[in-house]
């Protein structure tokens, strides 16, 4: 079945998307993973905090880019107060507030302006002039 593009619809959608609630745990064998307890589908890994936070924030903007072209609907996020950490997660372990990039998502969907002829026609246009 074919979804109906509509770029309104998906660029408000883009502009909605909150934060979501990750758990960043270390892991015995080194790195650190990440869990969304919204969003059983998506985990990610990194060798180190920053990283997983960053691979992090990438899985979930492509599980939401997924969803807003599939036409089903988001999860509403979890009020971090309110989850009850596990007692058999590892020490270090964290709670934090991880967001979609926007941006990335509006240009993988191609909700974004192109550019008038892009990078590679500024530089032709520069090729001729001393």
């Amino acid at each position: 079945m074919a979804i109906k593009r509509d770029k309104h619809v998906w660029l408000r959608a883009v502009e909605e998307l909150p934060a979501y609630p990750a758990v960043l745990m270390p892991l015995s064998e080194g790195g650190w993973e990440a869990v969304f307890p919204n969003l059983a589908r998506v985990r990610a890994w990194g060798p180190d905090k920053d990283t997983c936070r960053a691979n992090a924030s990438e899985a979930l903007t492509f599980e939401l880019g997924q969803m807003i072209v599939a036409g089903d609907a988001r999860p509403r996020p979890s009020d971090p107060d309110r989850l009850i950490p596990d007692d058999e997660e590892p020490p270090g372990t964290e709670l934090v507030a991880i967001g979609p990039d926007r941006a990335t998502l509006k240009k993988r969907l191609g909700l974004t302006k192109r550019e008038k002829g892009g990078a590679m026609a500024a530089t032709l246009g520069r090729l001729g002039r001393k």
